[in-house]
């Protein structure tokens, strides 16, 4: 299926459920889009059939899932990439950090999931506070850049979708917040993709 918007993708699948005998359905796109996903939750949670989404929009993990969706991605969560980011942290002794946050839907829970990992653990980390960054008021990106400048941690902490990644760091990288000495990790369940952000 190379059309993805929501009408074709639900006509499409409905047709096929309805006129083939399928036990299952394994979904890959290279789309970046949650809509996918969301609307693959919806057709497993109405007609009972498992749906596996691999990569692209499908593997954009969601949380929670439709009441009786038989949905599975093969995709890591927030709280996952988390962990992870934090074992690294600790491994280099990078104890210090701020969060840098878009308003991208789950931004409260992954500054929330961000406090837990680091109130409940025996390292000393230094948080050094969360900067939540509004991108529709500022088109040229003036005030995105003096915010980022204003974040005193070498090491950010960056939750956003992929168009806003990009944004950010056209700023960053404006503002000279990404050469040597800058360590950010981006974070979030809708980065995937064989392209790279940019530089």
């Amino acid at each position: 299926l190379n059309d993805t918007n929501p009408r074709s993708l639900i006509v499409r699948l409905c047709d096929v459920l309805s006129s083939l005998r399928i036990h299952g359905v394994v979904f890959e796109d290279d789309t970046r889009s949650e809509a996918v996903a969301q609307i693959l939750d919806f057709i497993s949670a109405q007609t009972s059939v498992p749906i596996i989404g691999i990569n692209g929009g499908s593997a954009i993990v969601l949380t929670p899932k439709e009441k009786g969706s038989t949905f599975l991605q093969l995709g890591s969560s927030t709280e996952q990439q988390l962990q992870v980011i934090f074992e690294v942290l600790e491994e280099y002794d990078w104890t210090a950090f701020a969060v840098v946050t878009t308003l991208f839907p789950g931004y409260e829970d992954f500054v929330d999931y961000v406090e837990v990992l680091t109130d409940s653990s025996f390292i000393g980390w230094e948080h050094r506070g969360v900067l939540t960054l509004n991108l529709t008021d500022d088109p040229e990106g003036t005030r995105l850049r003096r915010q980022l400048r204003e974040v005193s941690a070498q090491i950010r902490l960056l939750y956003c979708s992929r168009e806003e990644a990009e944004a950010v760091f056209r700023a960053a990288r404006e503002a000279g917040l990404t050469g040597p000495g800058y360590i950010w990790f981006v974070v979030g369940t809708n980065l995937g993709g064989s392209d790279q952000l940019p530089e």
